[in-house]
């Protein structure tokens, strides 16, 4: 019996590894603790100094805006200029909370990993809880990770 989990354990562990490096570029996520979101589309973009990064497939988009275009980390509040979305029929937004008590509050975090501008390319991981614009509804973004996502050949500085 103890074989047998050591080889399982083995197995997911090797098997898992490699999820994204097989996807090269791949933009995905955990919606709500149990859906996997995989971007078909995505795409980066650096102007004046601000990041984006936007990926998407027919059941929501996730998008990202911070007011740095270098490597590190970001949170997303409520009160702060960088801002995580996830849209589906509804717009979720971390500059949203929720209503009815202070423990409703959005947050999130972006960890820029890796720019590299000899190939144009953006790497790091993501996760997040937003409101919708009433603050009803709240949705959890978490285990998100964006690799090699093409930046756009805008201004880069």
């Amino acid at each position: 019996m103890k074989k047998i989990f050591i080889t399982l354990s083995l197995l997911l562990v090797f098997n898992c590894e490699d999820d994204l490096t097989n996807k090269t570029p791949a933009f995905q996520a955990t919606v709500n603790g149990n859906n996997q979101w995989i971007a078909e589309d995505f795409i980066a973009s650096i102007q004046n100094n601000q990041l984006s990064i936007s990926g998407n497939n027919p059941f929501g988009v996730i998008s990202f805006v911070v007011n740095s275009s270098e490597v590190g980390g970001y949170n997303f509040y409520s009160w702060t200029d960088d801002y995580a979305i996830f849209q589906d029929t509804l717009q979720y937004s971390t500059q949203n909370d929720g209503i009815g008590s202070i423990a409703f509050l959005s947050d999130g975090y972006l960890d820029i990993q890796e720019i590299d501008y000899v190939n144009n390319t953006i790497s790091g991981h993501f996760h997040f809880d937003a409101y919708n614009g009433t603050g009803q509804y709240t949705i959890n973004v978490s285990e998100g990770v964006f690799y090699k996502i093409p930046i756009n050949s805008g201004e880069q500085d």
